[in-house]
């Protein structure tokens, strides 16, 4: 055991003295011994000797530090990455450069108003983001749907907004006319390659290549910038070809639904001009003179043009109220019976028909032969036609948030169809 300490150089080998104390001879000796010994096997008594054994030191890391030393090694540096403020405070200066030797005054205005005009574009481009994955989820559910959930659900669109979005409905007849399943096809390839480029351009911007822990995009030229973005915009397009028919088939269709739209609203552009007319002459016998005098001796000349201008703005509006009121009436007439038709069978797939008492449907039931198709219809367009009627085909809150660029298509159309006359 090594407990019992070996005797030194000098006496190994010859007798040692007994040791002087109560109990005499090696008693003492070996109680030190003892008391040593315990002491490194740490059972206590030995006070600061040496411990027996060593600690044992592992050969190998334990699989914790060796995992969280390979998962540091696996994880890409962070890129630092410039914000939003300071990437658009860096676009609006390359655009005051360029109007530079052009357009002083404007080049100076950009600088001027650079905190505003950053703050209004990136609002303009998270409020396009926000709603094209709002629309993109309603799209998703509408599309999971049944086929009779789906006529439902057109049915009760066109009896609430048939009215309201009378010019986009009709643009979206005439595109079903003109070959809607392929012109959707052509659509959901366009949107397709227009993720599959967004999702190239986030990869470039979080590329560091150098390896300094700033993003490559960050430390070059906006005409190199151009040039990278361009580059990557045409490496992630898989098939250009295609891409270029589908949009050059989606632009003349829509040309023609445009000039289809004109054509068909041409009569209630018409109406709006021709009473514009009518009343042209006796509002400037009576209005002329007091606009003259409110504009003064230098801009009198412009009573003519305010007056005409005006006279023709109010009576468009006024003949598009007339024409949304009659489209309200047919199109709440057209949805109310396409979600009764599609209710009906949607009933009758469940056996619900079966339940209901006589008096409501006989037995067997058969829609040629009840009114309850009919009551349903009438009762839904009726509701619808009220609601467009008494909002003043406005929507109301939030719904007027939520369809925002709906409507901002239908005042286009609408702009488009009446002032092109």
């Amino acid at each position: 055991f090594s407990g019992f300490a070996p005797p030194d150089a000098k006496s190994r080998g010859a007798p040692q003295p007994p040791a002087s104390g109560a109990g005499g001879g090696d008693a003492g000796g070996l109680g030190e011994r003892l008391s040593g010994m315990m002491g490194r096997l740490g059972m206590g008594g030995g006070g600061a000797a040496e411990p027996l054994l060593p600690a044992p030191v592992p050969r190998h890391k334990p699989k914790q530090a060796a995992a969280a030393a390979a998962s540091s090694q696996s994880q890409p540096q962070a890129v630092h990455k410039m914000t939003a403020d300071e990437r658009m405070g860096r676009y609006l200066e390359a655009a005051a450069r360029l109007s530079d030797s052009g357009a002083p005054r404007l080049a100076a205005a950009l600088r001027a108003g650079k905190p505003v005009l950053s703050v209004i574009v990136q609002g303009i481009i998270l409020l396009i983001m926000g709603y094209a994955k709002l629309y993109s989820h309603l799209y998703d559910m509408y599309s999971a749907l049944p086929v009779n959930h789906i006529q439902m659900v057109l049915g009760l669109i066109m009896c609430f907004f048939g009215g309201t979005y009378v010019t986009l409905i009709a643009a979206v007849e005439a595109f079903r006319t003109m070959g809607g399943q392929g012109l959707c096809g052509h659509l959901s390839f366009v949107f397709d390659q227009v993720k599959v480029v967004y999702a190239a351009d986030v990869r470039d911007s979080l590329l560091d290549e150098n390896r300094d822990g700033i993003a490559d995009v960050d430390q070059i030229s906006v005409d190199q910038l151009t040039q990278r973005k361009l580059k990557v915009c045409m490496k992630a397009v898989e098939d250009p070809a295609r891409l270029q028919a589908a949009v050059g088939s989606l632009w003349s269709a829509s040309l023609a639904v445009l000039a289809t739209l004109k054509l068909q609203f041409a009569q209630t552009a018409a109406y709006a001009m021709a009473i514009a007319d009518l009343l042209k002459f006796p509002l400037l016998r009576f209005v002329a003179p007091g606009v003259a005098w409110a504009l003064g001796p230098e801009l009198m000349q412009w009573a003519d043009p305010i007056i005409d201008s005006s006279v023709r703005i109010v009576c468009i509006l006024l003949v598009w109220y007339l024409e949304k009121v009659r489209a309200a009436f047919y199109s709440g007439i057209r949805g109310g019976k396409m979600f009764a038709e599609a209710l009906i069978a949607c009933c009758e797939d469940r056996g619900w028909m079966d339940k209901l008492p006589d008096f409501v449907a006989k037995k067997p039931f058969s829609a040629d032969e009840s009114y309850l198709d009919e009551a349903i219809a009438f009762s839904i367009a009726a509701v619808g036609f009220y609601w467009q009627i008494s909002n003043l085909f406005f929507l109301p809150h939030p719904l007027d948030w939520l369809l925002w660029p709906v409507s901002m298509a239908e005042y286009f159309l609408e702009v488009q169809v009446s002032w092109a006359q």
